[in-house]
């Protein structure tokens, strides 16, 4: 089939997710519906034939008017529609001609025929982050349904697909998957303390108010002045040392993961019974890859959650929101800890710009970093290898060290 058939195609169809996505950041932030009721101008409710929904070319035939009011449609509709089909056709281009893309054996060479099972995931991921991005860019809000969802996918896929010879496949040595095992128990050991109230949530009546939050409700209270209504109750405020506090509820949520990846993954190591039994369970292709897929998502979400902790304790002020925690997890569970970590670090370089400009300017202290996180895993995607290459023999090095002194 040529290529410019192939090409189209897969603009088609990005753009038809362009346009669902557009409900998803429509809808879900309102808590509406994604499935009922079916489009409608938002003006005068009447329902839209589905011609009119044709993605970018609907818009363009009705000259951006609704076709029974005339009220005029944003443009951004067909924009968001013809970004996400282009970005679609730039990640194939990127991955089948050029050769970017996830880590694979030499000589192997990515192929849609063999490899469409990931590429499917990473567009699925990366259609997410572009929802999360744009709802987080306008309310400053990450919806979690987006993060577990990514989460889910990524675990069941990965479960699924995963082959030693699959480009990106997330299966692990047996001491890290043994980690995996006990960061997961872990997890659930303080999800049931939760539940049983013995562990709680920090910032139980809400996080401290940003920048852009305080705006929003000193004009929420003198419209309310206004017409002569009561004021809704402010939310709460903390001081800098309740702040620091609350971070406590967070690291001990956080502790049962750590010990018991560390106690695993020591067991495996040095119990030569358990390295057998262990090597024999985690040597199944579906055990693997839902085990590579939990230490991602463990990773991903502990990077940014021990960032935010730490830079909680050091400034007074929440450093960074529990949503881009739970972006993060989804992201590990689709990509694998280790790229997720280099997509970590590689967003601040995305963030920058705007950071300096706001700083510079005067303006919101506080950015939305959902959009730099989901950069940084863009990026990550057809670029990690390299750097993963690039950062390889001091890893091992640091590995060999590291066995060593738990060998003593």
């Amino acid at each position: 089939m040529p290529d410019f058939v192939i090409l189209a195609f897969v603009f088609a169809f990005g753009a038809c997710v362009g346009s669902f996505l557009n409900v998803v950041v429509w809808r879900m932030p309102r808590g509406q519906s994604l499935i009922t009721p079916p489009s409608r101008c938002p003006k005068c409710e009447h329902k839209l034939a589905w011609y009119d929904n044709i993605p970018v070319f609907g818009w363009i035939f009705l000259g951006g008017k609704c076709r029974y009011c005339k009220a005029p449609v944003s443009p951004r509709y067909p924009i968001f529609e013809a970004l996400t089909g282009a970005m679609f056709v730039a990640y194939y281009i990127a991955f089948f001609d050029l050769q970017l893309g996830p880590c694979r054996p030499a000589p192997r060479l990515l192929n849609i025929q063999q490899d469409w099972p990931i590429f499917a995931l990473y567009l699925f991921m990366l259609s997410s982050l572009l929802a999360a991005s744009l709802i987080d860019w306008e309310l400053y809000i990450i919806p979690l349904e987006i993060c577990w969802l990514m989460a889910a996918i990524g675990a069941i896929v990965h479960a699924i697909v995963d082959t030693p010879t699959l480009p990106g496949n997330l299966i692990l040595p047996s001491a890290a998957s043994a980690m995996s095992a006990g960061a997961l128990i872990g997890w659930l050991i303080s999800l049931v303390l939760m539940k049983m109230k013995i562990l709680r949530r920090s910032f139980p009546e809400g996080e401290p108010l940003l920048d852009v939050d305080r705006e929003h409700v000193a004009a929420e209270l003198e419209e309310a002045r206004k017409r002569g209504e009561t004021p809704p109750p402010l939310p709460p405020s903390y001081t800098r040392m309740q702040i620091v506090a609350e971070m406590r509820y967070e690291m001990m949520f956080m502790l049962p993961s750590l010990l018991l990846a560390g106690i695993f993954g020591l067991l495996v190591m040095r119990v030569p019974a358990l390295t057998s039994n262990w090597n024999s369970i985690a040597s199944n292709s579906y055990v693997g890859g839902f085990l590579g897929a939990v230490l991602g998502a463990m990773v991903g979400g502990a990077v940014v959650w021990i960032t935010r902790i730490l830079g909680t304790l050091g400034f007074g002020r929440v450093a960074m929101g529990l949503g881009d925690v739970h972006l993060m997890f989804g992201v590990g569970a689709i990509i694998g800890g280790g790229a997720v970590t280099v997509a970590f670090f590689l967003a601040p370089f995305a963030g920058m710009v705007v950071a300096l400009y706001m700083l510079a300017t005067r303006k919101h202290r506080e950015i939305p970093y959902g959009p730099y996180l989901s950069l940084g895993t863009a990026a990550t995607l057809l670029f990690y290898c390299p750097i993963s290459a690039w950062l390889k023999p001091g890893l091992n090095g640091l590995a060999i060290t590291i066995q060593e002194m738990l060998a003593r």
